[in-house]
C-alpha cells in the first residue's frame, strides 16, 4: 500500500486510471470470493458493489491523498476569481480596498503593540532582569493617577492599582544600601532621566534627551559598544573626566558614523564633555518612552545642575534615582524579594522621624525587568487593547459586508464567467 500510493505521487497522468482499474480489480476479487461461496454471478457483484460503498466517493477519499489535485483546484479557484474580478471592476476595488485598509490598520496596530507591550529589551538575558519599585497606602479618594507625597517621597499612583501608591524612585543612599554586599544580584545599576538638555557639536546647537546612569549601567545589560567603549565605574566618580556616551543615530546624524564620533568634544548645557563611545543602533536604554539621545555618568549632574545637585545624594528622603537588577544565576526573584525587603525596610525606618512615617513606611517590591519600564504600558495598554478590539470588529464587519454582496450581487452579475458544469 504504501509503495502504491508513493506511485500515485509520482505518476500524476496514470492515476486515475489505475485507481479505477484497482476499485474494479478489489470489486471481481470480493465478487469472486462471494460466488465461491454459492451466490450467483450477478448477485456476487452486487453484494460486492453493496459492501464497498459508493464508488464515486471512494474515488474522492482516494484523490485527497494526491497534492497534484490541490494545487489544480487552486488554480482552478484563482481562475475564476480573476474572472470574476474582472468582471465586476468596481465591486473588485472597493471590496480591495476594504480589506486593505482593515489588514493595514490591524497590522498597525498590532505592530505597535508589540514595540510598546510586548518586546523585550534588545540585551543579553533579558529575562534575569529585574525592576525595583516601592508601594505604600495611598491617601483617601485615590481613584487616578495622581502624585502624592508619602514619608517626603513623590510617588505616583498607576491606574487600576487602588491598594497600594507605587513608584520607582529612590534615594541614593538606599541605592548604595541595596547595592552592597548583594547576594542576590550580580549587577545592581540605577539611572534617572535628565530629560532635554542643550547639546552642542561643532558649534551647531539642538535640544537631545538626556539619562545619568551609574557605571555598572551598561555592563549590568549586557550592552557591547558600536564604537569606542562604554561609560564604567572609574567615570562614575566625582573629580571624574566628563565622558559620554552617544546613541547610534545621534553618531549617524552629528558625526556622519560611530567611529568618527570617538574622542570628539561636545557641550552639553556649556559644559565641555568627550564622546568615548556610541551605543549599538537596537538598544534604546530601559524605557521605551525615552530612548536618550545621551548617556552621562551619574555624578556628572554635580557638574550639569551646580550646587543644587549635590543635595540629591545626601538626603535620605529625597526619591529620584531609578534601580534595576540582573539576578545572579540560579536566584529567582522571589528569592531577591525576600532578601532585599528586610534590608530595604531596615534602611527606610531608620530615616522615619515621625509615628505618621513611620505608619507609611514604603515596602521595597521587585518586577520583571525583561520588558523594560513599565510607563508606556501602563498608560497605553488599555487604549491599544481597544484600538485593537476596534479595529479587529471593522475588518470582520468589511469581510462580513464583501461577503454578503457577493452573494447577492456579484454571483448573479458574474454568472457568465463561473465555469460550465
Amino acid at each position: 500500500m504504501l509503495m502504491r500510493r508513493l506511485r500515485y505521487w509520482m505518476e500524476s497522468a496514470r492515476r486515475s486510471e489505475a485507481l479505477r482499474e484497482e476499485i474494479e480489480l478489489h470489486l471481481a476479487e470480493k465478487a469472486a470470493e462471494l460466488q465461491a461461496d454459492g451466490m450467483t454471478a450477478e448477485r456476487a457483484r452486487a453484494e460486492a458493489r453493496r459492501r464497498f460503498g459508493n464508488v464515486g466517493l471512494k474515488q474522492e477519499e482516494s484523490r485527497e491523498i494526491w497534492m497534484t489535485r490541490f494545487w489544480s483546484e487552486l488554480g482552478q479557484d484563482v481562475r475564476n476569481g480573476c474572472r470574476t474580478m474582472a468582471a465586476n471592476k468596481a465591486f473588485s476595488a472597493l471590496a480591495v480596498l476594504s480589506l486593505a485598509l482593515g489588514i493595514g490598520a490591524n497590522t498597525a496596530i498590532y505592530s505597535f503593540m508589540e514595540s510598546i507591550l510586548l518586546r523585550s529589551l534588545p540585551v543579553a538575558d533579558p529575562e534575569s532582569l529585574v525592576v525595583l519599585n516601592w508601594h505604600s497606602r495611598p491617601p483617601q479618594n485615590a481613584d487616578k493617577e495622581w502624585v502624592h507625597v508619602v514619608h517626603g517621597i513623590q510617588g505616583i499612583l498607576w491606574p487600576g492599582d487602588k491598594d497600594a501608591m507605587v513608584s520607582g524612585m529612590f534615594p541614593y543612599a538606599a541605592f548604595e544600601t541595596l547595592r552592597e554586599e548583594n547576594p542576590v544580584f550580580s549587577t545592581l545599576f540605577g539611572y534617572f532621566d535628565g530629560l532635554k538638555s542643550n547639546l552642542a557639536i561643532r558649534g551647531q546647537a539642538t535640544s537631545a534627551s538626556t539619562e545619568y546612569v551609574t557605571g555598572e549601567y551598561f555592563r549590568g545589560l549586557a550592552v557591547s559598544p558600536a564604537a569606542g567603549r562604554l561609560i564604567g565605574s572609574e567615570d562614575d566618580r566625582p573629580g571624574a573626566a566628563p565622558v559620554a556616551v552617544i546613541s547610534f543615530a545621534t553618531s549617524q546624524n552629528r558625526f556622519e558614523g560611530p567611529a568618527n564620533a570617538i574622542g570628539q568634544p561636545i557641550l552639553v548645557d556649556n559644559i565641555p564633555f568627550t564622546v568615548i563611545g556610541v551605543a549599538p543602533p537596537e538598544f534604546f536604554g530601559v524605557d521605551p518612552a525615552a530612548a536618550p539621545d545621551i548617556y552621562l555618568p551619574l555624578h556628572t549632574n554635580l557638574l550639569v545642575d551646580g550646587a543644587g545637585a549635590a543635595r540629591m545624594y545626601g538626603d535620605g528622603n529625597f526619591y529620584w534615582i531609578e534601580m534595576m537588577g540582573r539576578l545572579r544565576p540560579g536566584v529567582s526573584m522571589a528569592r531577591a524579594q525576600a532578601v532585599l525587603a528586610p534590608r530595604f525596610h531596615q534602611w527606610v525606618a531608620a530615616t522615619a522621624t515621625t509615628d505618621g512615617e513611620r505608619a507609611k513606611l514604603p515596602a521595597l517590591m521587585l518586577n520583571p525587568g525583561a520588558a523594560g519600564l513599565g510607563s508606556l504600558r501602563r498608560e497605553y495598554s488599555k487604549p491599544l487593547f481597544v484600538l485593537l478590539m476596534m479595529v479587529g470588529l471593522i475588518l470582520a464587519v468589511a469581510c462580513a459586508n464583501i461577503g454578503s454582496a457577493w452573494e447577492r450581487d456579484g454571483s448573479a452579475s458574474c454568472g457568465s464567467c463561473l465555469p460550465r458544469v
